[in-house]
Protein backbone atom coordinates (compact mmCIF):
# COMPACT_ATOMS: atom_id res chain seq x y z
CA UNK A 1 0.00 0.00 0.00
CA UNK A 2 2.14 2.63 -1.20
CA UNK A 3 1.04 6.61 -0.52
CA UNK A 4 -0.67 8.16 -3.54
CA UNK A 5 0.42 11.69 -5.33
CA UNK A 6 -1.24 14.02 -7.19
CA UNK A 7 0.38 16.05 -9.97
CA UNK A 8 -0.07 20.03 -10.82
CA UNK A 9 -3.32 20.84 -12.52
CA UNK A 10 -2.29 23.23 -15.33
CA UNK A 11 -5.95 24.92 -17.14
CA UNK A 12 -5.43 25.58 -20.45
CA UNK A 13 -7.41 28.08 -22.47
CA UNK A 14 -8.49 27.29 -26.45
CA UNK A 15 -7.45 29.89 -28.76
CA UNK A 16 -8.56 29.64 -32.55
CA UNK A 17 -6.03 30.57 -34.85
CA UNK A 18 -5.78 33.22 -37.13
CA UNK A 19 -7.60 32.38 -40.62
CA UNK A 20 -5.20 31.37 -43.48
CA UNK A 21 -5.13 34.46 -46.13
CA UNK A 22 -7.28 34.03 -49.19
CA UNK A 23 -5.42 31.59 -51.68
CA UNK A 24 -4.13 29.42 -48.98
CA UNK A 25 -4.56 25.81 -49.22
CA UNK A 26 -3.20 24.61 -45.95
CA UNK A 27 -4.67 24.68 -42.40
CA UNK A 28 -3.33 26.42 -39.48
CA UNK A 29 -3.51 24.17 -36.06
CA UNK A 30 -5.13 25.70 -33.22
CA UNK A 31 -2.95 26.74 -30.42
CA UNK A 32 -3.30 26.56 -26.54
CA UNK A 33 -1.50 29.00 -24.04
CA UNK A 34 -1.93 28.79 -20.60
CA UNK A 35 -3.35 31.76 -18.58
CA UNK A 36 -3.55 33.31 -15.15
CA UNK A 37 -7.82 33.92 -16.02
CA UNK A 38 -9.80 32.25 -17.85
CA UNK A 39 -11.16 33.60 -20.96
CA UNK A 40 -14.93 33.94 -21.25
CA UNK A 41 -16.64 31.48 -23.25
CA UNK A 42 -20.65 30.79 -24.64
CA UNK A 43 -20.06 27.35 -23.18
CA UNK A 44 -18.11 28.26 -20.08
CA UNK A 45 -20.01 26.89 -16.97
CA UNK A 46 -20.74 28.55 -13.58
CA UNK A 47 -17.93 27.41 -11.06
CA UNK A 48 -18.70 24.07 -8.88
CA UNK A 49 -19.27 24.74 -5.42
CA UNK A 50 -16.28 22.20 -3.60
CA UNK A 51 -17.55 19.32 -2.03
CA UNK A 52 -17.69 18.86 1.58
CA UNK A 53 -14.67 17.63 4.00
CA UNK A 54 -16.23 14.40 5.29
CA UNK A 55 -15.00 13.45 9.22
CA UNK A 56 -12.33 10.99 8.65
CA UNK A 57 -12.47 8.37 11.61
CA UNK A 58 -8.92 6.31 11.16
CA UNK A 59 -7.33 9.89 10.70
CA UNK A 60 -9.19 11.25 14.35
CA UNK A 61 -8.38 7.59 16.02
CA UNK A 62 -4.61 8.04 14.85
CA UNK A 63 -4.23 11.27 16.93
CA UNK A 64 -5.90 9.76 19.98
CA UNK A 65 -3.27 6.41 19.44
CA UNK A 66 -0.50 8.57 18.95
CA UNK A 67 -1.11 11.05 21.74
CA UNK A 68 -1.76 7.57 23.78
CA UNK A 69 1.56 5.80 22.60
CA UNK A 70 3.47 9.09 23.45
CA UNK A 71 2.23 9.08 27.06
CA UNK A 72 2.44 5.39 28.37
CA UNK A 73 5.34 4.28 29.09
CA UNK A 74 4.48 0.69 28.82
CA UNK A 75 3.78 1.64 25.06
CA UNK A 76 6.37 3.13 24.27
CA UNK A 77 8.29 -0.21 22.20
CA UNK A 78 5.67 0.68 19.82
CA UNK A 79 6.67 2.08 16.15
CA UNK A 80 3.12 3.55 14.89
CA UNK A 81 4.90 3.77 11.23
CA UNK A 82 4.80 0.03 11.28
CA UNK A 83 1.16 0.20 12.65
CA UNK A 84 -2.29 1.18 10.80
CA UNK A 85 -5.23 2.00 12.06
CA UNK A 86 -8.36 0.14 10.09
CA UNK A 87 -12.67 0.12 10.80
CA UNK A 88 -14.62 -2.55 10.12
CA UNK A 89 -18.27 -3.12 10.30
CA UNK A 90 -19.84 -4.70 13.47
CA UNK A 91 -22.51 -6.71 11.87
CA UNK A 92 -24.51 -6.43 14.82
CA UNK A 93 -25.26 -4.59 18.05
CA UNK A 94 -24.30 -6.63 21.08
CA UNK A 95 -22.60 -5.73 24.49
CA UNK A 96 -21.24 -8.58 24.03
CA UNK A 97 -19.61 -7.79 20.81
CA UNK A 98 -15.74 -7.37 19.90
CA UNK A 99 -15.24 -3.55 20.28
CA UNK A 100 -11.92 -3.76 18.16
CA UNK A 101 -8.97 -6.23 17.76
CA UNK A 102 -5.19 -6.29 16.75
CA UNK A 103 -4.14 -8.09 13.98
CA UNK A 104 -0.54 -9.42 13.93
CA UNK A 105 1.42 -9.86 10.75
CA UNK A 106 3.67 -12.35 11.89
CA UNK A 107 3.70 -16.08 13.56
CA UNK A 108 5.01 -16.66 16.96
CA UNK A 109 8.23 -15.17 17.70
CA UNK A 110 7.91 -13.08 14.99
CA UNK A 111 8.65 -15.95 12.39
CA UNK A 112 7.30 -15.32 8.61
CA UNK A 113 6.43 -18.65 8.57
CA UNK A 114 4.49 -21.51 10.34
CA UNK A 115 4.25 -25.39 9.61
CA UNK A 116 0.62 -26.36 10.62
CA UNK A 117 -0.21 -30.06 10.15
CA UNK A 118 2.45 -30.79 7.64
CA UNK A 119 1.82 -27.52 5.72
CA UNK A 120 4.06 -24.18 5.15
CA UNK A 121 2.19 -21.09 5.67
CA UNK A 122 3.49 -17.39 5.23
CA UNK A 123 2.03 -14.26 6.43
CA UNK A 124 1.92 -11.92 3.34
CA UNK A 125 4.35 -8.72 3.41
CA UNK A 126 2.12 -5.29 3.70
CA UNK A 127 4.05 -2.08 3.05
CA UNK A 128 2.99 1.29 3.48
CA UNK A 129 4.28 5.02 3.01
CA UNK A 130 8.01 3.00 2.81
CA UNK A 131 7.67 0.64 5.80
CA UNK A 132 6.79 -3.04 6.53
CA UNK A 133 3.36 -2.84 8.33
CA UNK A 134 3.58 -5.81 11.59
CA UNK A 135 0.14 -4.60 13.08
CA UNK A 136 -3.00 -4.10 11.85
CA UNK A 137 -5.45 -2.31 14.63
CA UNK A 138 -9.38 -2.44 13.69
CA UNK A 139 -12.43 -0.94 15.42
CA UNK A 140 -15.69 -2.33 14.87
CA UNK A 141 -18.39 0.78 13.97
CA UNK A 142 -20.66 1.61 15.64
CA UNK A 143 -20.20 -0.66 18.13
CA UNK A 144 -17.26 0.73 19.36
CA UNK A 145 -18.06 4.10 19.48
CA UNK A 146 -21.83 3.77 20.47
CA UNK A 147 -21.72 1.17 23.25
CA UNK A 148 -18.42 2.87 25.27
CA UNK A 149 -18.26 5.92 27.54
CA UNK A 150 -15.14 8.41 26.78
CA UNK A 151 -12.80 6.83 29.50
CA UNK A 152 -13.88 2.96 28.03
CA UNK A 153 -13.12 4.15 24.96
CA UNK A 154 -9.74 4.95 25.91
CA UNK A 155 -9.37 1.76 27.32
CA UNK A 156 -9.57 -0.45 24.49
CA UNK A 157 -7.56 1.41 22.42
CA UNK A 158 -5.36 0.70 25.17
CA UNK A 159 -5.90 -2.49 25.14
CA UNK A 160 -5.88 -3.51 21.66
CA UNK A 161 -2.06 -1.76 21.67
CA UNK A 162 -0.87 -3.70 24.95
CA UNK A 163 -1.44 -6.73 22.70
CA UNK A 164 1.65 -5.46 21.00
CA UNK A 165 4.53 -7.78 21.94
CA UNK A 166 7.41 -5.65 23.55
CA UNK A 167 9.85 -7.47 21.08
CA UNK A 168 7.86 -5.60 18.74
CA UNK A 169 8.33 -8.36 15.88
CA UNK A 170 4.80 -8.40 14.56
CA UNK A 171 3.99 -11.11 17.13
CA UNK A 172 1.32 -10.46 20.36
CA UNK A 173 2.48 -10.13 23.67
CA UNK A 174 2.20 -13.57 24.85
CA UNK A 175 1.78 -14.37 28.66
CA UNK A 176 2.68 -17.51 30.28
CA UNK A 177 0.03 -20.88 30.71
CA UNK A 178 -2.98 -21.49 27.96
CA UNK A 179 -4.64 -18.21 28.18
CA UNK A 180 -1.50 -16.34 26.02
CA UNK A 181 -3.56 -13.50 24.94
CA UNK A 182 -4.81 -12.23 27.91
CA UNK A 183 -3.23 -13.96 30.59
CA UNK A 184 -5.35 -14.90 34.09
CA UNK A 185 -8.15 -13.64 32.96
CA UNK A 186 -9.87 -10.93 29.84
CA UNK A 187 -11.27 -9.70 32.94
CA UNK A 188 -8.23 -8.96 35.17
CA UNK A 189 -6.67 -7.91 32.12
CA UNK A 190 -9.00 -5.67 31.29
CA UNK A 191 -8.78 -3.98 34.53
CA UNK A 192 -5.35 -3.08 33.71
CA UNK A 193 -5.90 -1.54 30.90
CA UNK A 194 -8.91 0.71 32.87
CA UNK A 195 -5.63 1.56 34.99
CA UNK A 196 -3.81 2.86 32.36
CA UNK A 197 -6.60 5.24 30.92
CA UNK A 198 -6.73 6.47 34.59
CA UNK A 199 -3.04 7.30 33.99
CA UNK A 200 -3.26 8.33 30.80
CA UNK A 201 -6.08 10.80 31.50
CA UNK A 202 -4.31 12.31 34.33
CA UNK A 203 -1.11 12.64 32.72
CA UNK A 204 -1.07 14.00 28.98
CA UNK A 205 -1.99 17.25 28.58
CA UNK A 206 -4.42 16.21 25.26
CA UNK A 207 -6.04 13.63 27.02
CA UNK A 208 -9.42 15.60 27.12
CA UNK A 209 -9.24 16.71 23.26
CA UNK A 210 -10.48 14.11 21.31
CA UNK A 211 -13.81 15.26 20.94
CA UNK A 212 -15.47 13.28 18.69
CA UNK A 213 -15.14 10.44 21.30
CA UNK A 214 -17.64 12.33 23.06
CA UNK A 215 -20.32 12.61 20.49
CA UNK A 216 -22.88 9.98 19.16
CA UNK A 217 -22.07 8.04 16.43
CA UNK A 218 -25.16 9.14 14.62
CA UNK A 219 -24.59 13.32 15.16
CA UNK A 220 -20.65 12.20 13.53
CA UNK A 221 -23.19 11.04 10.39
CA UNK A 222 -24.63 14.72 10.15
CA UNK A 223 -20.93 16.14 9.49
CA UNK A 224 -21.01 17.49 6.54
CA UNK A 225 -19.93 14.66 4.19
CA UNK A 226 -20.43 12.17 6.54
CA UNK A 227 -18.10 9.62 7.91
CA UNK A 228 -15.83 7.63 6.57
CA UNK A 229 -12.07 5.78 7.36
CA UNK A 230 -9.46 3.54 6.09
CA UNK A 231 -10.68 -0.11 5.47
CA UNK A 232 -8.22 -2.81 5.14
CA UNK A 233 -8.92 -6.27 4.39
CA UNK A 234 -7.42 -8.72 7.06
CA UNK A 235 -4.25 -10.65 5.22
CA UNK A 236 -4.21 -14.26 5.44
CA UNK A 237 -1.61 -16.91 5.86
CA UNK A 238 -0.31 -18.05 2.21
CA UNK A 239 0.04 -21.97 1.79
CA UNK A 240 3.67 -21.97 0.35
CA UNK A 241 4.64 -25.36 1.02
CA UNK A 242 2.07 -28.75 -0.32
CA UNK A 243 3.43 -32.09 0.64
CA UNK A 244 3.46 -34.41 -2.11
CA UNK A 245 0.69 -37.05 -2.32
CA UNK A 246 0.93 -40.44 -0.96
CA UNK A 247 1.63 -42.99 -3.58
CA UNK A 248 -0.33 -45.80 -2.61
CA UNK A 249 2.02 -49.14 -2.66
CA UNK A 250 2.18 -51.78 -5.56
CA UNK A 251 0.75 -54.82 -4.95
Amino acid sequence: MGAETMGDQLEFDFIPSRQPESGASRSVPPTLRHTAKPIASRTERPPTRPKPTPFHYTHAMRDVVGDVVATLEELQHIDLDRVLLSIAQARQSSTHGVYASCYPLRFEGGEREVLHKKRRFRMPTLQHEGHEILYIVYFMLPRFHEEQDYKEKLATVIHELYHISPFFNGDIRRFPGKNFAHGHSREVYHAAMRRLADQYLSTSPRARDHEFLERAFSELMEHPGGVVGTCIPRPKPVLVDVPPPRRSPRK
